[in-house]
């Protein structure tokens, strides 16, 4: 599990063009022609129509206030986790809930059309500018993003909503509540189970009451075989709570034959093999991140484990072994 920088340049960057697109949209929706900001650009060329929802289908008035009010509508979009705590029950009238779905319209913001307003702002726009390569809660597969050069979109990370958006739709383009993951996690582990911020783990909130810690070890099945653990924490819920829910102990159980590999790596070259890499081999051109991310395919800074699968897993073994100091 990976915390993700608010400060990396492409997660404020990403932000800010999420709360421009979409609040223009919904906007638009809202108010019709009574809301006459400029359009924002965008790599089609500008949005040109949105259709006026609240005409046509009659948002409840207590819905088009509380959205209208710039202050709530900025913490709907791109309102802090603890932010969104507060707000996700503001709405539960079957009415007030139909109409909030019909707004933002979620489905066509990840299956947009050549026809829908989301054409110019969509789930792939979203996964290209936060450039996660990784699932932030498992570490294990990639996440990347694929548009052809001709603008098709070919794949991209599912995205996870933290507060689940089927008892929660007034968050469902949330910017904190939609976490770029890889589908197991997404839909296999977590679906729609219902977390809380003071017991589980989100990607862009660190909890201060806890110190949310773990680490990969293993240990031995017989003498050449091997069987991950997870160790957290021994007074921290949280930590256990979080892996727990992830699944990640069973999960990882499936990469045992990494600990094997490495085990024959100690073995043949014991401490001495990135000082040999380094030294006799790649150390002329290359410095030491290079060349570990050469040798076990993985990166060394825990700032870019979510550049590489495993990142995080291979490191800790890695520490273990006594291969890494």
């Amino acid at each position: 599990m990976i915390h993700i920088d608010l400060h990396n340049p492409s997660i404020v960057s990403a932000k800010e063009n999420h709360y421009k697109f979409l609040r223009f949209i919904i906007m638009k929706k809202l108010n019709g022609t009574s809301f006459d900001d400029t359009p924002p650009l965008s790599k089609m060329n500008t949005i040109k129509k949105v259709n006026n929802i609240n005409k046509e289908h009659g948002i409840p008035a207590v819905v088009f206030r509380f959205l209208n009010n710039e202050e709530n509508f900025e913490k709907v979009l791109i309102g802090t986790p603890e932010e969104l705590d507060d707000i996700k029950l503001r709405f539960t009238k079957k009415k007030e809930i139909a109409a909030i779905k019909k707004l933002l319209n979620y489905n066509s913001f990840i299956n947009y059309h050549t026809s829908s307003t989301y054409r110019f702002y969509n789930a792939y726009n979203l996964a290209e500018n936060l450039d996660i390569p990784t699932c932030v809660y498992c570490n294990r597969m990639y996440t990347k993003t694929v548009i052809s050069k001709k603008g098709e979109k070919i794949t991209r990370p599912t995205f996870d909503h933290w507060f689940p958006k089927g008892q929660y739709p007034i968050l469902a383009l949330s910017f904190y509540n939609l976490i770029p993951s890889c589908t197991v996690c997404n839909c296999s582990v977590k679906g729609e189970i219902n977390f809380e911020l003071s017991t589980h783990f989100h990607p862009y909130y660190i909890n201060p009451d806890e110190n949310f810690k773990y680490s990969f070890s293993f240990d031995h099945k017989d003498y050449d075989k091997f069987k991950f653990k997870i160790k957290t924490n021994k007074e921290s819920e949280f930590s256990k709570k979080s892996i727990e829910a992830f699944k990640l102990q069973e999960i990882y159980e499936t990469h045992e034959d990494e600990i094997v590999d490495l085990i024959k790596i100690k073995d043949a070259y014991s401490e001495k093999y990135l000082d040999t890499l380094e030294k006799e081999i790649l150390g002329k051109s290359l410095d030491r991140d290079d060349i570990y991310r050469l040798a076990f395919g993985v990166h060394y800074q825990e700032a870019k484990f979510d550049r590489r699968p495993l990142s995080k897993m291979k490191n800790d073994l890695l520490k273990e072994l006594g291969i890494i100091k």
